[in-house]
């Protein structure tokens, strides 16, 4: 996925704050859930194995983290 495509994402989140969405990221490592808290005013990145949390701020932060998540699994699937 590309990072216009991920911001593209994030901001269909931020248009759509009073609805509960998330998304589900799989890759090789993990399974990861995605979603906007109106509440919290910021992005929320969960980790479904561990629960582990992450808050992120803003759209560009967002978008960089995700965009890592999924390159590392498509350069993994690349190399193996």
């Amino acid at each position: 996925m590309t990072i216009i495509k991920i911001k593209e994402m994030l901001e269909t989140l931020l248009q759509y704050e009073d609805s509960e969405i998330t998304h589900t990221i799989c890759n090789t490592n993990a399974t990861f859930s995605l979603s906007y808290s109106k509440d919290l005013k910021n992005f929320q990145l969960k980790n479904v194995e561990t629960g582990y949390i992450e808050h992120f701020p803003d759209v560009e932060t967002t978008s960089l983290a995700l965009y890592k998540i999924i390159n590392i699994t498509e350069k993994e699937v690349t190399e193996q």
